[in-house]
């Protein structure tokens, strides 16, 4: 679980989404008028301007130049700190939700009061988080940040961007301390993680100027040089000089610093692989289902419905088998579309390219479609990109980055193109929908674009069920909307669908039944097209992330539940534009939450 001011330092790439508004007014002028409702919305406002002011990275991916020049404080004592601030923003919290607050108002300091319970459970389980994973953490998404975000619009600018690169080692120790506390508490990730963990240490410093004669330049040289080139050329030598000497003299020595801690801890770390190994193990993963879901679910009530959910769509892919005339059984059948020549664009800039204009296209058939589903829609533009050749290896099959609230950044669906026979043709149609539109691109982008929501919920994260519920269920919503016409792009949403599906089993599986990596990859690439290595990647992420994975299923089913209510209780009544405004309305909502607001809507 991510505490709320160091989610930078854990990673995570739906989190990284969200974005923060520049100015605070917009909540205050749409508050009631009555002063219990001023004092609540001036709370809200100031306490989420000091969270912002302590988090540089924060402020600056959510758009913001607040200490361009720093690197965030993520040691112990700072998030022992904040722990204590919680408690006091929870007792003023208390103090001001009054008999005479407006039904809104009362809204958001119940999310308010939920955000900072959650924070509070999650402290004594700090330890159990790994700081670092195969598909996330600091030592890959700190460069990544700059590389994306740390702007250079002037030689001031660039100077921050090297004082940032001096504070490295500072930074990187405590991520080194956060290691040894863990350590200390019994918690190491399992053993097979550590050398992909050195390599990606390592991938950074490669290339020059850590290694003059190179090839190539390291990522964060190539981006350094990229922006200094839009500067006076007068002021570039000295200013690439400086550059050089940050990366050798700070980023490369916090990088071997922590590959030296790794390599020691290496031979102490486990090799079994769920967290159920992990002191309190148990505990732990309930915590991180509660955290993830948002409802009191068990592992085995996770499991169960994880069971019946891959049964049930597998029947709905035997359905397409037959339209398509296919001879044979569904093992068969995943072999045939996972082998097949027709279902992939070639490993070539050519097919890659191509790949990138399919998922526009159907942003683009979707984006037409939009007027008859929804009245809420985002004003904020989308792109489809590949992700960056350095963060291939580490990054997810494909992501969604938020846009910037001042219009600089767009939205971005990232495809991840390092192996194009992983990326079929068949599930181009599923992804575009699930990351842009009308999945996370819509609801990210219509949260931050919201009147009259304070800023903590606007642009706040968290709640996986609801965000990564939203997006699931949109790809069964675009097929209502007039998608998946091709029979194998509707096959690729049954995939898809299977996938989620597949997780709750696995993920309980490894946490909680103590199935071993190979157990899970063996029942992924058993019941889905996957190949083994698609499955090792996702199974390797699941073990580093435990119970995130279970958020999008429980999620979908959740809104898919409330809509279906809803329009048996309302008939003829029931309009699909409201009940989608309703769902986007107010931000990401835990699922409870989220039924409550439903219900209200169908009893007005």
């Amino acid at each position: 679980m991510l505490h709320r001011r160091d989610f930078l330092a854990a990673g995570g790439a739906v989190a990284a989404s969200a974005c923060l508004s520049a100015l605070p007014l917009a909540a205050l002028a749409q508050a009631a008028p009555g002063s219990a409702d001023r004092a609540l919305y001036d709370f809200f406002q100031t306490s989420f301007e000091r969270d912002v002011a302590a988090s540089p990275l924060r402020a600056l991916q959510l758009g913001r130049k607040t200490g361009y020049d720093q690197l965030d404080d993520i040691s112990a004592a700072r998030r022992a700190a904040d722990h204590e601030r919680d408690a006091a923003d929870l007792a003023t919290l208390a103090r001001l939700t009054t008999p005479d607050l407006s039904p809104q108002a009362r809204l958001y300091a119940r999310l308010l009061r939920l955000r900072l319970e959650q924070a509070r459970a999650d402290y004594p389980w700090r330890h159990h988080d790994y700081a670092l994973t195969l598909v996330s953490g600091p030592h890959t998404n700190l460069p990544v940040q700059l590389i994306n975000q740390h702007k250079v619009e002037s030689v001031a600018d660039f100077q921050a961007y090297l004082s940032r690169l001096n504070q490295f080692p500072r930074y990187f120790g405590q991520v080194e301390e956060r290691l040894r506390l863990a350590d200390q508490a019994g918690v190491l990730p399992p053993r097979y993680f550590f050398p992909d963990l050195i390599s990606a240490c390592r991938n950074q410093i490669d290339g020059r100027p850590f290694e003059p004669s190179a090839p190539v330049d390291a990522p964060l040289y190539a981006d350094l040089k990229a922006k200094l080139a839009k500067l006076p050329e007068g002021e570039q030598p000295a200013l690439l000089a400086a550059a050089e000497a940050a990366l050798t003299g700070s980023v490369a020595p916090a990088y071997q610093s922590l590959i030296k801690w790794l390599q020691g801890a290496a031979p102490r770390a486990n090799p079994d692989h769920g967290v159920w190994r992990l002191p309190d193990g148990q505990a732990y993963y309930a915590a991180c289902l509660k955290r993830w879901t948002s409802l009191p679910l068990t592992a085995e009530a996770v499991h169960r419905i994880g069971l019946a959910e891959v049964a049930r769509v597998q029947g709905e892919i035997r359905a397409i088998m037959a339209k398509v005339g296919f001879q044979g059984d569904l093992t068969a059948f995943f072999t045939y579309t996972r082998d097949d020549d027709r279902f992939y664009f070639p490993d070539t800039a050519e097919g890659k390219a191509a790949y990138l204009k399919q998922a526009q296209d159907y942003t683009d058939f979707i984006r037409a479609r939009l007027d008859g589903w929804f009245g809420l829609q985002p004003k904020a533009p989308m792109e489809v990109r590949a992700v960056e050749p350095f963060r291939e290896k580490s990054a997810p099959s494909a992501f969604y980055n938020g846009p910037s609230p001042d219009g600089k950044r767009p939205g971005i669906f990232y495809a991840n193109l390092s192996n194009m026979r992983a990326r079929p043709i068949f599930g181009l149609e599923t992804l575009t929908y699930h990351e842009g539109i009308p999945g996370h691109h819509m609801q990210v982008a219509i949260s931050q674009e919201l009147e009259g929501v304070p800023d903590f919920q606007k642009f706040g994260g968290g709640y996986s069920a609801y965000g990564e519920g939203w997006a699931l269920y949109t790809e069964q919503l675009a097929k209502e909307m007039g998608g998946f016409q091709d029979p194998y792009s509707d096959y690729g949403r049954l995939v898809a669908e299977l996938w989620r599906a597949v997780r709750l089993v696995v993920d309980t599986g490894i946490h909680a039944k103590k199935w071993d990596r190979q157990q899970a990859i063996d029942y992924f690439t058993g019941n889905t097209p996957m190949d083994v290595d698609g499955a090792t990647r996702e199974i390797d992420r699941y073990i580093g992330w435990p119970g995130q994975a279970t958020a999008y299923k429980i999620g979908m089913m959740k809104i898919l539940e409330l809509r279906q209510a809803a329009q048996r209780q309302m008939g003829s009544r029931f309009n699909i534009k409201g009940f989608h405004d309703i769902v986007l309305r107010h931000g990401r909502l835990p699922l409870d939450v989220l039924a409550e607001q439903v219900e209200s809507w169908v009893k007005a």
